[in-house]
């Protein structure tokens, strides 16, 4: 039984290790092949998607202007929705549910210990950040040439697109900063194990 259960943590330490590295390389295809590229065909002008920050309903209507009248730094932008975003939300959510699984959220949170329904809800943060970051694509494809949204579309859009990108990074952050406490919960263990 133990011999299975070290086979299943090597397999998921692998499995994790390959979505880690796709991650990392489908991160980089996106800030060197379409982030740059976009910026240097918009004269200096920044990729919403680049934002961290965020962005508000004006700067959507603003991007839509901007890429009607050029069609370069809007045919990377659509080249970068059907590459790779059709895969990077997928496998960097991958990448946070194994993290999760590796570290097995669990002990006492504000004093209490955590009850099975909250370990499922913090499970199922990476696959609202993917669903997140999806919906922020397909709102993209929607909204930016060369689709031409009616002016409803274009209404609903981009009020949208700053919430769903501040949930995406909301979601992204909470599960980045639930992974650290309990990965440094469970090195800190009584017991004395380390995270595998």
């Amino acid at each position: 039984m133990a011999d299975r259960v070290q086979g299943n943590v090597r397999s998921l330490q692998g499995l994790t290790a390959i979505l880690a590295a796709l991650s990392l390389a489908l991160f980089a295809w996106i800030y060197a092949g379409f982030v740059r590229a976009f910026s240097d065909a918009a004269a200096g002008e920044q990729m919403l998607d680049a934002r961290i920050g965020g962005y508000e309903r004006d700067d959507v209507i603003a991007m839509l202007r901007y890429l009607k009248d050029h069609p370069d730094p809007a045919a990377i932008l659509h080249s970068m929705y059907l590459g790779p975003e059709l895969i990077f939300p997928l496998v960097l959510g991958g990448l946070l549910f194994c993290l999760l699984r590796l570290v097995r959220p669990s002990g006492i949170f504000f004093g209490r210990p955590i009850p099975p329904g909250a370990v499922s809800l913090i499970f199922s943060l990476p696959v609202f950040y993917g669903v997140m970051d999806y919906a922020e694509n397909i709102a993209g494809l929607l909204l930016y040439p060369p689709a031409t949204p009616s002016d409803g579309t274009v209404t609903l859009l981009s009020g949208l697109l700053p919430v769903v990108v501040r949930l995406k990074f909301l979601t992204l952050v909470v599960t980045i900063i639930l992974l650290a406490r309990f990965a440094i919960l469970r090195y800190l263990s009584a017991d004395g194990s380390k995270p595998s």
